[in-house]
């Protein structure tokens, strides 16, 4: 461990604190601790471990964040902020906005100061920043309903920072309050030593269990009509104004449901144009009639001075143009100038318009403000700006309308948020915490369809050509202006409202692994255990389990496309087997993965991978070794003609696994059919039904399925069974191109071409690719395997 480094903690006020402390000074950190004010946190009597440097900061503004870094007896190594768990009592959502937001300032302008030390650390270290919330044990999506939500922003700060800082580790952890607090401090231990750069967000439940959140693709809705809850009595209240997205939004709403609209925007609506611009069209010419105007009154025509009435006068015939054709629908339309962060004014001008209106029913919360720009250049006001809007905008829309009569609550966030983006820390953190509201709203007011849309980009004035050709490089989809307003009007309908977070739309840029460094190695240690692992009562030899070999590539393969976010496995190669993991109760629980950098440039990476363990002998036990490249691009798919229909040689071969050719329990039984086998090689037809995560253990299937990959190598068996007469045993591979995991619950075939093979040995090509498009999953080279009339599988 490096101790010329600190590892700095801000205290949350409770015993996860001491005990984080000192668990990290068992593993040979140098702690230190911030610690917030009374009214920040509240603190327990638990007393700080010996050693560990206590600075008591007088108050959190950005300048004083800056200071207290600085005082610090040491570099800044790793950072792991506490938030702590607040609750509030039913109907008091806004109760500890102006402390938690605080807090979350703490978090974000200690990361501003931060950033300098931390990156001073990558070249003989691993600096590292995590946020750690205790909200639910699920990152705020199982909120019990009074519990404090804006923690829940945290994540959508450290994963702006892994793009941002593509050499600094960050994670946001969430960890259920209900854990024990040495539990907990084992778990963030965990996350501040897990090998996976890629992962950005991780959750302790309170049985221990830990998750993330991932999105998923939708079911598409085959109802030809959807069906709304929204009549033509509705109200619905608008934040954000009269223009751009939201005012698309309203448009489409207008046209389809011809209800009440209150329109909500910054500046007031002049009744007509200024003298000097009635009747120009052309922009050019407005702005010169503007500067006319100007010198008219004296004034200078500066160029923002210009821009400004210019642009006020576009901005007023576009709200005009917009209300207009809204009321053309048959919708009634209201527009008014409010401060939307102003409860108290805001609340005045709501209930006037309602005397008129009639009760809100529904909340399209679209109002935003951006102040991009990465994290060192950011001040106070820019986080402020953000921020407020997004979310002290929303409480004052709940404390200005009638809550019992909403039956429609529209979030507008932003896959800024759920996927982080650079230059928008503190517009991300808004969003992910404008998320976590939405899921503590819906456990609240069952009966209201709420849903927190994660806008993707959209192909409209808000993307520059310069800024859209960037987008199109990374392959990140734009939102149709003309798609985005009716997909929301689709959100609205009865069959999606059990949808409480959604993205529309295309994803951002993900962190892409730094690659301009030395080449370095890295120690990756795993706690292996049978009863961990299902599947091995499925693969056993002789009354022991034995990891398969394919789980083992499968553990170096995910390990190296872990390291390397933006990278995409395509090849292992010069895979050995030296000594196999055999679970015969004197095998080894700590495995030890070395990862070594063989070459790096920003379109390849090419690293050795060995695993070992130590069983107190002179020289550890050595067991798999390959050398793995990952590429910044997936290999040119391939594909290839599909066999012809023709009478398989065994319809059903379910036997081999009971005729003594294989040994496969039920988990990696995947041959359906021999369609031909002769001297040459032979063909298979397979297809695996399918295993939860909790059979596949610590060998999930992602950059590669071991379960269906399995087949590749019980292939070999079954040809050696029927022309050698004898079992056999994998020893190598020469390399694996590899194009696409092979997917569970879809016809697969499996073709082996014999290019050697004597009585001890074989040695065969074999393919893998879909029966339906004959798209190919991967190709095996020179795979080999070792022959033994002795070996018998029971």
């Amino acid at each position: 461990m490096d101790t010329t480094s600190l590892t700095l903690l801000t205290n949350d006020g409770t015993a996860l604190t001491v005990a984080l402390a000192q668990a990290l000074q068992q593993r040979g950190h140098r702690v230190a601790v911030f610690s917030l004010g009374e009214d920040l946190v509240r603190k327990s009597a638990q007393v700080l471990p010996e050693g560990v440097v206590e600075i008591t900061l007088t108050d959190t503004r950005d300048e004083t964040l800056g200071k207290a870094i600085g005082q610090l007896p040491a570099p800044v190594g790793r950072f792991i902020y506490l938030h702590p768990h607040l609750r509030f009592p039913l109907g008091q959502l806004g109760m500890h906005f102006d402390r938690e937001k605080s807090l979350l300032k703490t978090a974000f302008f200690l990361a501003k100061h931060l950033k300098t030390p931390l990156h001073n650390q990558i070249a003989t270290g691993r600096p590292a920043f995590l946020t750690v919330s205790r909200m639910d044990g699920a990152l705020g999506s199982l909120n019990p309903g009074n519990v404090a939500p804006l923690g829940g922003g945290l994540p959508g700060l450290t994963k702006s920072l892994r793009l941002e800082w593509p050499g600094v580790f960050c994670r946001a952890v969430d960890v259920a309050p209900e854990l024990p607090v040495d539990r907990a401090a084992q778990n963030i231990l965990s996350e501040l030593y897990d090998a996976d750069q890629c992962l950005t967000e991780a959750a302790w439940s309170a049985s221990g269990t830990r998750f993330t959140l991932i999105a998923e693709q939708a079911p598409v809705i085959e109802t030809p009509v959807l069906h709304s809850k929204i009549t033509r009595d509705s109200v619905f209240l608008i934040t954000g104004g009269a223009r751009g997205v939201t005012a698309e939004c309203a448009r489409e709403l207008a046209q389809k449901f011809k209800c009440t609209f209150i329109l909500l925007g910054r500046s007031a609506l002049p009744a007509a144009d200024p003298a000097w611009a009635q009747g120009i069209e052309d922009a050019g010419e407005l702005k010169r009639k503007a500067m006319e105007a100007l010198l008219a009154q004296g004034e200078k025509p500066l160029p923002k001075t210009v821009q400004s009435l210019a642009g006020g006068v576009l901005a007023r015939r576009e709200i005009v143009a917009n209300l207009d054709y809204m009321r053309a629908q048959g919708a009634t339309v209201v527009y008014e100038a409010a401060d939307v962060t102003d409860a108290a004014s805001l609340k005045t001008v709501l209930d006037r318009v309602t005397a008129q209106t009639g009760k809100i029913t529904g909340i399209i919360h679209g109002a935003g403000v951006l102040a991009d720009k990465r994290i060192e250049n950011k001040t106070e006001a820019d986080f402020d700006a953000v921020f407020d809007v997004k979310i002290k905008g929303l409480l004052a829309v709940t404390q200005a309308i009638d809550i019992e009569a909403i039956r429609h609550v529209v979030l507008f966030s932003s896959v800024a948020g759920f996927y982080g983006n650079v230059g928008q820390t503190d517009y991300a953190v808004a969003n992910e915490a404008l998320n976590r509201i939405a899921h503590l709203f819906r456990k609240n007011h069952p009966g209201i369809h709420v849903v927190s849309i994660n806008w993707g980009a959209w192909d409209a004035g808000m993307v520059s050509p310069e800024l859209k050709k960037v987008f199109e490089a990374h392959g990140v989809s734009l939102v149709p202006s003309n798609e985005g307003p009716a997909a929301l009007a689709e959100q609205l309908s009865t069959e999606l409202e059990a949808q409480t977070q959604v993205i529309l739309g295309g994803t951002l840029p993900m962190a892409h692994a730094v690659t301009d460094g030395p080449l370095n190695t890295y120690r990756i240690r795993r706690h292996l255990l049978e009863e961990a692992n299902p599947f091995l009562a499925h693969h056993v030899i002789r009354g022991n389990a034995v990891l398969p070999i394919i789980n083992a590539s499968a553990w170096m393969i995910q390990s190296a496309t872990d390291l390397y976010p933006g990278f995409c496995l395509n090849k292992i190669e010069a895979v050995k087997l030296f000594k196999g993991i055999v679970f015969d109760g004197s095998q080894q629980s700590d495995y030890l993965l070395t990862v070594k950098e063989l070459e790096k440039n920003e379109h390849q990476i090419r690293v050795q991978i060995n695993v070992s363990s130590d069983a107190g002998l002179k020289l550890p036990v050595q067991h798999y070794q390959s050398i793995v490249t990952l590429g910044d691009k997936p290999l040119a798919a391939q594909q290839v003609s599909v066999p012809g229909t023709k009478q398989p040689v065994m319809p059903d071969a379910s036997a081999l696994y009971t005729d003594g050719t294989l040994f496969h329990g039920e988990d990696f039984q995947c041959i359906q059919q021999v369609l031909e086998i002769n001297e040459s090689g032979l063909v298979l037809l397979c297809e695996h039904k399918g295993m939860t995560l909790e059979r596949q253990g610590q060998f999930p299937a992602k950059q590669v399925n071991p379960f269906l990959t399995d087949a590749i190598y019980q292939s070999l068996l079954v040809w050696v069974r029927r022309f050698k007469g004898s079992a056999c045993l994998p020893l190598h591979t020469d390399w694996v191109d590899i194009f696409a995991p092979i997917p569970f619950n879809r016809p697969v075939y499996v073709s082996v071409k014999v290019l050697e093979s004597d009585d001890f040995s074989m040695v065969a090509d074999v393919s893998a690719f879909d029966a339906e498009t004959g798209f190919v999953y991967m190709n095996s080279h020179r795979a080999g395997v070792t022959i033994s009339r002795d070996l018998k599988w029971a």
